[in-house]
């Protein structure tokens, strides 16, 4: 407990699926959160997913109580919401509940792979990792891949060995910062607030975007480039860096491959590297001199390091891994990797400082493999699986909403038995037989990382659940105990000690403070030392076209590109429903090719080879004219749900969702 001007306040965190992971001071009585000022990250300021945590834990619609259908499932209907009672939905005790749930599973104790268990990010920590132990403990079937930022990951991996970058303050320390795609204002608030601070001391900001991120408020100068097209310019820069001998002898001994990698680049003809990035050769020369000033070179940008900041965005294309990558070796080449003020922004894993509990269960023989379905793709892979699922367990996500072709993934939860952890009756939980309802962020204890900055956070309970809702620990610790032979947990200060083990600090001590400092590196591979067994980097093989990325104008069927990106209001689809009344807007371009064939006075629809969806058009002349920008994560069943036509595709590598590959137009009725 902290006093704070003559108010008592606790301190909790945020645990949801945002990079940031905010401090906070929580007055229960007034029922109202703000930053915690001793944070020193978080740094005095919450952004607005965070300040209206409150309103969330007390919406009238929230599910309080669990839900078991009555009636045959109806389906999802894009735009055709109905009520619970509608659905064929009853409330019933936790008992009754969790009995129903047991006799399933057990039922299948000798079939393992027919249950299916899909976890999110709606929430994270150590407790958190109660699903992931008691279904691992079952043999269950599970998911990989990611429809978020696995191909950056892998991308990252592959060319430093780890996945780590310098500590985001060192932003402070850069003359320049290039940022390709980063939504600064919704993505990531803290690292706007950075990069704000260090323009105020002088540092200069350069964006490279197809547009929809308001980028011109964060930069001293905006490139505007074709979507999904970033490795193209990046491999330009190469090139002319390679021309013009401007890479240090000790960068490239500290490369396993430059040899080959040389002489890939320099094959690339460099006009249709622009051309397929829509970039001026005089804008690309310009960037070319934010990264390495050059012998002679008329600049205004002598002297300093350059970091490098890349968004989420870029790597949600068919070559994603590719775009990462061939950015990544741009830092690298221009000498910005391994020093105070450079670097390569992408991400960290959240549970690295984390330490992980297990469940136990004697008796129970022990699974040495997982069938796992890879989740773009996850409705076509249950469609075809055999032995069939018969069982899907859903936490942390609203997985019928977020994957592509949402209607495909309702339709595949038709036939198993699903249950729902779940507080609001969005897209997922209308497809489930159980709704089990879950004590929200600040109602209940975790221990929290960050896949942005290296702090620890506690996020302790301040207000009581609501109505009869449980943490999911408690769910799964109660429901492993009706199963045949138990899974049993851990107590629950146990798990938190353990995850407190690679941070090295007492519970209770730890639960006083609030957060703690993990043990990395403010530079990431200082010294050019990586973190390949040789230590040495590691280069794309290829340069690979996307026949989408140029002539667009030449398909008369789908000639755009739709992006939905993310929002500045609610994290993913929490989003109340009265915020999703009519259409949805989305914002294109003036230049757009397809406005000339549209009634801007009638009906238009966004139309994809899937389907169609009404919408309202709002130009914004800051886009590129082949992209259309929606906000994702509305509802299907509202109507506001960009994926239920955006068709499953997969990245380079990382089994990452190829979301912003897909092609679209513009259509009258």
């Amino acid at each position: 407990m902290l006093k704070n001007n003559g108010e008592t306040s606790r301190i909790s965190a945020c645990i949801l699926d945002c990079p940031d992971a905010c401090s906070f001071l929580v007055d229960s009585r007034a029922r109202t959160l703000r930053a915690n000022p001793a944070h020193p990250f978080t740094n005095g300021f919450i952004c607005r997913k965070g300040a209206r945590c409150f309103d969330r834990l007390d919406a009238p619609e929230r599910i309080t109580r669990p839900l078991v259908r009555t009636k045959p499932k109806r389906g999802l209907r894009r735009g055709k919401a109905v009520g619970l009672a509608q659905e064929g939905f009853e409330a019933v005790s936790w008992d009754g509940a969790l009995d129903v749930i047991a006799d399933k599973l057990n039922a299948l104790a000798d079939l393992p792979e027919a249950v299916l268990h899909v976890r999110g990010h709606g929430y994270r920590g150590v407790l958190a990792q109660a699903s992931l132990n008691l279904f691992s403990t079952l043999g269950s079937s599970t998911i990989h891949g990611s429809l978020c930022d696995e191909a950056g990951i892998e991308a990252c991996i592959r060319d430093f060995g780890a996945l780590e970058h310098n500590d985001p303050s060192d932003l402070l320390n850069a003359a320049r910062i290039v940022n390709w795609g980063k939504d600064l204002g919704r993505s990531s608030p803290h690292t706007g607030l950075l990069v704000r601070e260090a323009r105020k001391r002088g540092t200069r900001v350069l964006t490279i975007s197809p547009g929809g991120d308001g980028s011109e408020g964060w930069s001293d100068r905006v490139i505007r480039i074709r979507p999904g097209t970033d490795r193209f310019l990046a491999a330009w820069l190469i090139r002319r860096l390679m021309e013009l001998d401007g890479i240090s002898q000790d960068v490239v001994r500290a490369c396993a491959d430059w040899e080959a990698f040389r002489a890939l680049v320099m094959c690339l003809n460099p006009e249709d590297l622009l051309l397929r990035c829509d970039v001026e050769r005089s804008h690309a020369e310009e960037l070319l001199e934010w990264y390495a000033p050059l012998p002679g070179a008329a600049s205004d940008y002598a002297v300093g390091p350059t970091a490098t900041l890349i968004g989420w965005g870029v790597q949600r294309y068919l070559y994603g891994g590719q775009n990462v990558r061939f950015i990544n070796a741009l830092s690298l080449l221009s000498g910005n990797i391994g020093r105070v003020g450079g670097g390569s922004y992408f991400n960290i894993a959240s549970g690295r400082n984390l330490g992980s509990w297990r469940a136990d269960s004697p008796g129970r023989p022990v699974t040495t493999s997982r069938r796992s379905f890879p989740l773009p793709s996850l409705a076509w892979e249950l469609e075809w699986a055999d032995p069939p699922v018969e069982f899907v367990w859903v936490d942390g996500h609203n997985v019928v909403n977020q994957v592509p072709d949402s209607l495909a993934m309702a339709k595949a939860l038709q036939r198993p038995f699903v249950v729902c952890v779940e507080a609001f009756f969005n897209d997922t939980a209308r497809c489930a037989d159980v709704i089990l309802p879950p004590a929200l962020m600040l109602e209940r204890e975790e221990i929290v990382g960050s896949c942005l900055h290296h702090y620890v956070n506690y996020s302790g309970q301040a207000v009581l659940p609501r109505g009869e809702c449980r943490a999911d620990y408690d769910i799964l610790r109660d429901l492993g105990a009706r199963l045949s032979p138990p899974v049993r947990f851990p107590e629950p200060d146990e798990c938190l000690r353990i995850g407190l083990v690679p941070v090295g600090v007492d519970l209770d001590a730890f639960r006083a403070k609030g957060f703690a400092r993990t043990d990395h590196p403010s530079v990431a591979f200082e010294g050019l030392k990586f973190a390949h067994p040789d230590g040495l980097y590691r280069f794309p093989e290829a340069l690979d076209p996307d026949p989408l990325e140029i002539d667009q104008d030449d398909d008369p069927e789908f000639p755009l590109r739709l992006l939905s990106l993310v929002r500045g209001t609610y994290m993913h689809s929490q989003i109340p429903e009265s915020e999703q009344q009519g259409l949805p807007e989305i914002l294109v371009s003036p230049d757009n090719p397809d406005l000339d064939d549209v009634d801007p006075e009638g009906p238009i629809f966004l139309a994809t080879p899937l389907g169609r969806m009404a919408v309202r058009i709002r130009l914004d002349a800051s886009l590129h004219p082949h992209a259309v920008v929606i906000r994702r994560d509305g509802w299907v069943s509202l109507g506001h749900g960009p994926n239920a036509i955006i068709e499953p595709q997969v990245t380079d590598m990382g089994d990452c969702a190829a979301l912003y590959s897909q092609c679209c137009r513009l259509e009258s009725d």
